[in-house]
């Protein structure tokens, strides 16, 4: 598995980040019309995670990798 960091836009309602609208990878904008899955992982006064499967408007699966310890957001293939 390879990350990739990339460009993420996110809603934020009730708090901030709380998920993912659209993303750029290669130069282009990808619109999230779904997530298909989500899993938050954390490791006690380590690491907190959210990994999201999304499809595109386009009909294109990707999975985007959230570490909100470091606000970094990448794309895994």
């Amino acid at each position: 598995m390879k990350l990739r960091e990339i460009q993420v836009s996110t809603y934020s309602g009730y708090k901030a980040d709380e998920r993912p609208i659209s993303f750029v990878f290669k130069g282009k904008t990808h619109t999230i019309k779904e997530i298909t899955n989500q899993v938050y992982e954390e490791v006690p006064g380590k690491v907190r995670r959210k990994r999201y499967t999304i499809k595109t408007d386009e009909g294109i699966t990707f999975r985007l990798l959230f570490e909100e310890n470091q606000d970094r957001w990448f794309l895994e293939e």
